[in-house]
């Protein structure tokens, strides 16, 4: 009897390992895809639930399922404009969903996020402030009262009252800085100019900058103040 040699044998090993492999392989896969959508994921739940996939979902009371906020998918209709969201909505036009009214100091990014009566003022819902007085909004000078100008607070355009006697008046020639939040020029009469440092201030050593010595003064300053 011909006893098969080393070679033979390591021959029909590979022959048949390379006949059961894609049978394993395939097995292996179907097992793990069986038990990914077994389990499902966080990722996979928070892509199906948002807003641009509810639309054209059964909204039947057995299909509806709430999100953090309570909100129903019902309630979370994709839109465009706010008046297709209906009273006391708000269309979220980055998201395209339709959200409750922000009640006063929450988030905004706009009035129309806000409550009625309130007012997107620096990144929360505000109580609006009437036209022409301390805080409101405007364009220019023309929208604020006489002692007031029309200045950035935070990146918005405010009405801001004038600087008195003696207070700081430097601004910068311009900037990031400046666009981001400035201050109105000194009140009639007075005009913002580098001041002589007081007698108390000579004694005691510290650095000193244009922004400490610009001072809203008289336009006609005394002998004694020149």
């Amino acid at each position: 009897m011909m006893v098969p040699s080393l070679n033979s044998i390591i021959a029909f090993g590979l022959l048949i390992l390379l006949t059961v492999l894609p049978a394993v392989e395939g097995y292996l896969l179907a097992w793990a895809y069986g038990r990914q959508l077994a389990s499902g994921s966080v990722e996979d739940d928070a892509a199906l639930n948002h807003p641009r996939n509810v639309y054209g979902r059964d909204t039947s009371s057995a299909s509806r399922t709430r999100d953090e906020n309570g909100t129903s998918e019902d309630e979370l209709r994709v839109c465009k404009s706010d008046k297709a969201c209906g009273r006391g909505f708000f269309c979220d036009r980055h998201y395209g969903e339709c959200l409750p009214h922000h009640q006063e100091l929450e988030p905004c990014r706009r009035d129309g996020h806000c409550d009625r009566g309130l007012e997107c003022r620096f990144g929360t819902c505000q109580e609006a402030i009437k036209s022409g007085n301390v805080g409101a909004r405007c364009k220019n000078d023309k929208d604020c009262g006489d002692t007031m100008c029309c200045a950035k607070q935070h990146g918005e355009s405010v009405c801001k009252a004038r600087l008195p006697l003696d207070a700081k008046c430097y601004v910068p020639a311009g900037g990031v800085e400046y666009t981001i939040d400035s201050i109105c020029p000194c009140m009639d009469g007075l005009t913002c100019r580098r001041t002589r440092e007081r007698r108390e201030e000579e004694l005691v050593w510290q650095f000193w900058t244009d922004y400490d010595h610009m001072r809203c003064s008289p336009i006609h300053l005394s002998p004694h103040d020149q």
